[in-house]
């Protein structure tokens, strides 16, 4: 079914821009970002990269999943680890972890915090190598509760931000508040080039040991070395210049792009009444990218969405379950103590609640005036407990 409001973002803002930067890397530099001891399209993009979240390193990665991984190895984590997960995730944050052979322990959610607080000091208390935080949505949660708490434990904070590149909370971009910051650049993304990655951190040793393993764990200059001090059995995580070239030209319009949603989002919200709102903890630093409500249950989002799908606006939810739900888990399943028995009550009960409805950049007020009729027409329960 074609949408009026589609998911999608960056990729909407494809033009003669992109499709110059791959021409000009096709005619005039080699594809490898190591192919020549020139300053590369790649090193380019990451430049900007740094610039625009504030950090002291990026690197451009595969793809979000690859970065997570990446990520993990940076903070040292290895086979039998324990890692604490957001358990409403996309499951790439858990199957990251799974690929190191480490134990992907799920979390409590809290949609101001990013964990139930007393949740996640619980499981601290057992040892773990290191957190997971899933930005969702194109928004931030206040990770001070949680910095603190991790500080206390000597743990390391890692952002899956993959969905959240350009949000931002107190002047902090998402994926720098942590120890590394992670990014998706996939199709449905913020900004795209179809796939690729990035991961962010301001520790040169993070970065330094990340670097060689998405270079095959080798120490590079302008060819590999298995022989130095730093080397690793990596992977080959390395993205090419035409990628690059696409994220240079779209790290320019993001601003645009955001500013767009933001504003479409805002002319909507301030058109209707709705008591089943979630807000951002910084409202400002929300990229607009969609509309977050929770529903009172199961069957009103079922009623919301039909009536939706008959007006071509899209209703989603973000995941149909928790990460360890899902088939693959199931037949690999975490122990008893791993998954805390009844583990993640709070997150399951929003689970069939949590209604999205995309905002992307494309929007014009027509389309916006009929998001705004839909939200008028539908019939809210009143005992949601929106935040």
């Amino acid at each position: 079914m074609s949408y009026i409001n589609p998911n999608e973002y960056g990729s909407l803002y494809f033009d003669n821009k992109e499709e110059n930067a791959v021409l000009n890397v096709l005619k005039n530099e080699k594809i490898f970002r190591y192919a020549s001891d020139k300053v590369s399209t790649t090193d380019k993009f990451e430049k900007m990269l740094k610039k625009k979240v504030n950090c002291k390193y990026a690197l451009g990665v595969t793809n979000g999943t690859s970065g997570l991984i990446t990520a993990l190895i940076g903070c040292n984590v290895k086979a039998g680890d324990r890692v604490l997960v957001s358990s409403y995730t996309f499951l790439a944050t858990a199957l990251a972890v799974k690929c190191l052979e480490a134990i992907p322990v799920p979390l409590n959610i809290d949609l101001q915090n990013g964990f139930d607080l007393q949740d996640l000091e619980e499981e601290l208390k057992k040892g773990c190598k290191a957190v997971i935080v899933v930005q969702l949505q194109g928004r931030c949660f206040d990770l001070s509760k949680v910095k603190c708490l991790l500080e206390k434990y000597n743990v390391k904070l890692i952002e899956d931000s993959c969905q959240a590149f350009g949000a931002k909370i107190k002047d902090e971009c998402a994926g720098t508040i942590g120890d590394v910051g992670v990014y998706s650049f996939q199709q449905f993304k913020q900004i795209s080039c179809g796939e690729g990655g990035a991961v962010v951190t301001s520790n040169k040793t993070i970065y330094q040991k990340m670097r060689n393993y998405t270079d095959m764990g080798a120490e590079r200059n302008l060819f590999p070395n298995w022989n130095g001090n730093d080397v690793l059995f990596g992977q080959n995580y390395r993205i090419n210049n035409i990628m690059a070239a696409i994220l240079c030209e779209q790290l320019k319009k993001v601003d645009d792009i955001i500013l767009k949603q933001q504003k479409s989002r805002n002319y909507i919200l301030s058109k209707v009444k709705l008591n089943n709102l979630i807000n951002s903890v910084d409202p400002n630093g929300d990229t607009g990218m969609n509309i977050l409500l929770l529903l009172n249950s199961k069957e009103e989002f079922n009623n919301v969405k039909e009536i939706g799908d008959k007006q071509n606006i899209e209703v989603r939810r973000m995941w149909n379950g928790l990460y360890f739900e899902n088939e693959l888990f199931k037949r690999n399943k975490l122990t008893d103590v791993d998954l805390k028995n009844n583990s993640c009550s709070k997150s399951k009960e929003l689970v069939d609640r949590l209604a999205v409805i995309s905002i992307p950049p494309i929007l014009n007020k027509e389309d916006c005036n009929k998001i705004i009729d839909f939200l008028n027409e539908i019939k809210f329960g009143s005992d949601n407990n929106a935040i």
